[in-house]
């Protein structure tokens, strides 16, 4: 009879359970440490070669940026709004600075006035006169309107005091008092040259009627006082320059030429033109 071959089981030893204890409680403690992921390394690679990390099944592709083939790109994270407020370093006009340059404008300024020797013939034209004037004083006041920036439309209103120093009768100079008063009234029309600064210089011109009072005492004339009044036509030039102090507000600094071509006062012959030089020196507003 035939015996029967029967496997021989084989025990592990002692020793060999304690490994595989010792193994499974490795792994075991490895994945608690990273539970996203398991590090693989190929076969073909050193110590120091790279890792393959495998995504943990709990990571979506989406949070690892990555978008799937057909599908939409996630939409981006709203960000709080950030309200723009407005700077005050913005762009700003002339006009922020120096005012308006269209619009009314009232002005008021006073000065120097000299009056030039005014020559004169009495009766048939055989006497001979000249008057010399002492330096006196203007004040004027001007109302007008900027129609563009450069062209300015103005009605002018004005005080015009001398003192009479001497009157020369054929060659006879005689001394005492006397005066001239003058009350122009004039249409103006004055164009300014604009800047970019506060300097802005002007030149114009003028033209009306002058009321002219003259007045002497006895020792001026042939033993009588002597007052006479007359309305006289005038025009006028004038230039200058204006300095912005602010918005609106110039400091303005002219000289003004008035002049009467042929000047008439009573029992007075043929005169000549009569100029008034002024220096003067003023405010004006815009508005």
């Amino acid at each position: 009879m035939k015996s029967r071959c029967l496997p021989h089981k084989t025990s592990l030893p002692f020793s060999g359970y304690f490994l595989l204890i010792t193994l499974i409680f490795n792994c075991t403690a490895s994945a608690q440490t990273n539970p996203e992921s398991l590090t693989l390394r190929t076969a073909t690679s050193d110590s120091s070669g790279p890792n393959l990390t495998t995504p943990s099944p709990s990571l979506r592709p989406e949070d690892a940026g990555i978008v799937p083939i057909g599908s939409n790109s996630p939409s981006p994270t709203n960000s709080p709004t950030v309200a723009l407020e407005e700077s005050d370093d913005s762009p700003r006009s002339l006009e922020d600075f120096y005012g308006p340059n269209e619009g009314p404008v009232f002005r008021t300024a006073v000065g120097v006035n000299l009056l030039q020797p005014w020559s004169t013939r009495f009766g048939d034209q055989s006497i001979y006169s000249k008057t010399i004037f002492n330096p006196g004083i203007r004040y004027d006041l001007e109302a007008g309107y900027n129609v563009i920036p450069q062209l300015r439309l103005s009605v002018e209103g004005d005080f015009i005091y001398n003192s009479i120093h001497s009157v020369v009768w054929e060659n006879d100079t005689r001394y005492g008092t006397g005066s001239l008063y003058q009350v122009p009234v004039l249409f103006n029309a004055t164009y300014h040259y604009l800047s970019q600064g506060p300097f802005r210089g002007y030149v114009g011109a003028g033209v009306g009627a002058n009321w002219m009072i003259y007045q002497s005492g006895t020792a001026l004339t042939e033993g009588a006082t002597y007052t006479s009044y007359q309305w006289n036509f005038a025009w006028q030039f004038t230039t200058g320059f204006t300095y912005t102090i602010q918005p609106g507000f110039d400091l303005d600094i002219g000289y003004k030429c008035l002049s009467m071509p042929n000047p008439n006062f009573a029992d007075f012959g043929t005169s000549h033109a009569m100029f008034n030089h002024t220096a003067e020196i003023g405010l004006a507003w815009r508005f």
